[in-house]
């Protein structure tokens, strides 16, 4: 099932990538499509996307993904698992996989 409509490919597979280290099983589909905006009409159905494989785990990942999306505008954040310092756009810590609180 369809649980991410991304801006660009970069992006869904950001997300993607912390999904699965939270082992919830995705994948991005849609980025062949994304290279012919211009070609076909600009929108939802040309974005790349991230595709749930169990859908059990949808409340889950939605938590992540809104977590994610929480802590992609703003400032520079702390880890209070490790210390590390991490830019607004990570939703779990580099260093040690920690989710932002």
């Amino acid at each position: 099932m369809k649980i991410y409509s991304a801006s660009n490919p970069p992006e869904a597979h950001i997300v993607c990538e912390l999904l699965k280290s939270q082992s919830i099983d995705c994948e991005v589909r849609g980025e062949g499509i994304f290279g012919l905006q211009g070609e076909i009409p600009f929108g939802e159905n040309s974005e790349p996307y991230v595709w749930l494989l169990q859908e059990q785990q949808q409340e889950k990942a939605l938590n992540i993904i809104r977590q994610f999306q929480s802590n992609n505008i703003g400032e520079e954040w702390r880890c209070n698992h490790c210390g590390e310092s991490n830019e607004p756009q990570f939703g779990a810590c580099w260093q040690c996989g920690e989710f932002a609180s």
